[in-house]
């Protein structure tokens, strides 16, 4: 399953949204409810990948998703190094 991770972390709509809504996270934070953007993630790669994903936990720090899908269980998350963001993940189960 290690080519459906990479699929995941770099498939271009998944990213899109993971940027955007840690962009608004940024700013809404003490406002929003971290599992409401984790629902967001979810059906994004839901649509993009038909393996029954659900999401598990929404998490803050780092921020991301774990999620529960037909191929197994994945974390993903934003990561950020010097003046650049990405998406990494692992599969956990």
């Amino acid at each position: 399953m290690e080519n459906l991770l990479k699929e995941l972390v770099n498939n271009e709509k998944i990213g899109n949204t993971f940027f955007n809504l840690y962009d608004r996270w940024q700013d809404e934070s003490e406002y929003e409810d971290i599992n409401e953007y984790g629902k967001a993630i979810a059906l994004t790669i839901a649509t993009e990948f038909p393996y029954n994903v659900k999401l598990i936990q929404a998490t803050k720090s780092p921020f991301g998703v774990k999620i529960s899908t037909s191929k197994g269980v994945f974390q993903l998350w934003i990561k950020l190094k010097g003046h650049f963001a990405s998406i990494c993940g692992k599969k956990i189960i």
